[in-house]
């Protein structure tokens, strides 16, 4: 069962926001040119509520996307931020670890991160490098960038990473 967006009440107050600003302008100049050409309901109060609508939305289009808005209403494909964003510090001590070549530490942290979430591409190249270029474990480290490459689409950036550590791990396997 696919997980519901989380609702983001601020969109509706920016909404409302944005169309009352907008709103009180086109009531006042649409009001008066509807008592001068008397035409008030349509001019003073149809127009304003159209365009103040039509462009509160617009704006809130523009700054936003469009899951965050669909998910006020309980509807949208995302869940939440993405696996790299929500799972930044530990990528980034990964990294770190791997930056101080303590390649038992990094490939710890990796597999842990990966138990928590198994088809995670970004970790899956990280624990890799680490078998690859840090322990020399060609075969394991070729395991993971083929399961890279069959979780993400070629255009993809990890895919792309993987490919280039494939062809590297076959240059080492056969040196």
């Amino acid at each position: 069962m696919q997980n519901k967006p989380v609702r983001d009440l601020s969109l509706v107050g920016d909404f409302i926001r944005y169309f009352t600003i907008l709103f009180v302008p086109f009531f006042i100049f649409g009001g008066i040119w509807g008592l001068i050409h008397e035409s008030f309901l349509i001019c003073g109060l149809g127009y304003p509520l159209l365009y103040g609508f039509g462009i509160a939305l617009i704006i809130l289009l523009i700054n936003n996307d469009i899951d965050s808005i669909l998910a006020v209403f309980g509807l949208g494909k995302k869940s939440g931020p993405s696996l790299a964003a929500k799972h930044i510090i530990a990528i980034q001590n990964i990294s770190c670890l791997m930056g101080r070549e303590k390649f038992g530490e990094a490939l710890k942290a990796a597999n842990a991160l990966l138990r928590e979430e198994p088809d995670f591409p970004h970790v899956l190249n990280m624990k890799g490098q680490i078998l690859l270029e840090g322990l020399g474990k060609h075969a394991e480290a070729r395991i993971c960038f083929e399961e890279v490459q069959r979780l993400t689409q070629p255009e993809d950036e990890q895919y792309k990473l993987a490919d280039a550590l494939l062809v590297e791990c076959a240059i080492r396997e056969d040196g």
